[in-house]
């Protein structure tokens, strides 16, 4: 099969759903011209022959400037698993094991989201703006109380996901001591994309490279052999409690190499993200001021 990616591109003024091809080229289909790509998800067993079809065909591509949206626009629903790497939770100064109950938590996904470019405006409240960078999962499927296998299954596709965070509003002097909302949910806090890469392209997401640097300075490598859930049972594991359906999206935790690791640059206006993972195109974000 052909390779391909999905992509949301902003075409005479409309969202559409693209295709990005292994030459990097962009193309929308007229096939697709009234779908997007969370149309595309809800019916995903029925879209990907369709999709394979168009990318060996081709069809005429739009300008390499065509602006990219994160991919999936309107999930129902947006999660984040926390203390799933090993270096990560070694660099935070805590014990290195599988957390019971594996942590996750909820996010805004209409506010948090965004795409490529310079779109993440930096919180008017906070001093110290760090970066998480994570392999996000799509779902084609929907999910509850599944098992591993059902939750392999379902997974549609893989993208980058930057969990962006204030660290110093995330800890608050009350009885509950954290505060994930004005920590880690504020707007454009969640940049994600560029594309959608389908799951038949990933063959081993247990196996995968993750870098991220600021301004061209490396700040993360690692491997998501760190995990300490894997994705199939962080997936079975999250449906327990919420049902998952086609378009939702898992952060699945991120490794080693925060700002405070690196001596607290943390990031300001007009400072630069590049994040790849092993075969997802590498996802590019500017901070602005708010």
């Amino acid at each position: 099969m052909t390779w391909f990616a999905l992509a949301t591109a902003e075409i005479d003024g409309h969202a559409r759903a693209a295709l990005r091809l292994a030459d990097g080229s962009l193309t929308a289909p007229a096939a697709l011209a009234t779908r997007t790509v969370r149309d595309l998800l809800d019916d995903w067993d029925a879209a990907l022959p369709l999709l394979a079809e168009l990318a060996e065909n081709g069809g005429s591509t739009v300008p390499p400037d065509t602006p990219l949206l994160t991919p999936v626009r309107y999930p129902d629903t947006l999660l984040a698993v926390g203390a799933n790497y090993a270096g990560h939770l070694r660099e935070m100064g805590l014990t290195v094991r599988r957390w019971d109950p594996m942590p996750f938590f909820h996010r805004p996904p209409r506010t948090c989201l965004v795409g490529p470019g310079d779109t993440v405006r930096i919180p008017d409240a906070t001093r110290q703006f760090d970066w998480e960078c994570e392999l996000a999962v799509v779902l084609g499927r929907r999910l509850r109380r599944a098992t591993r296998a059902e939750a392999r299954t379902a997974i549609a596709g893989y993208t980058i996901g930057l969990d962006l965070s204030c660290r110093d509003l995330i800890r608050v002097e009350d009885d509950l001591g954290i505060d994930l909302a004005r920590g880690k949910a504020q707007d454009t806090m969640a940049p994600c994309g560029p594309v959608v890469v389908p799951a038949r392209f990933v063959p081993d997401d247990g196996d995968l490279r993750i870098s991220l640097s600021v301004n061209d300075r490396p700040m993360m490598d690692a491997s998501t052999r760190e995990m300490l859930y894997p994705v199939d049972e962080l997936l079975a594991e999250i449906s327990r409690y919420t049902t998952l359906v086609p378009g939702d999206i898992v952060f699945t935790g991120s490794p080693a190499g925060s700002a405070a690791e690196h001596g607290g640059c943390w990031l300001r206006p007009g400072d630069r993200i590049d994040a790849t993972i092993t075969g997802i195109p590498a996802l590019t974000v500017t901070m602005r001021e708010n």
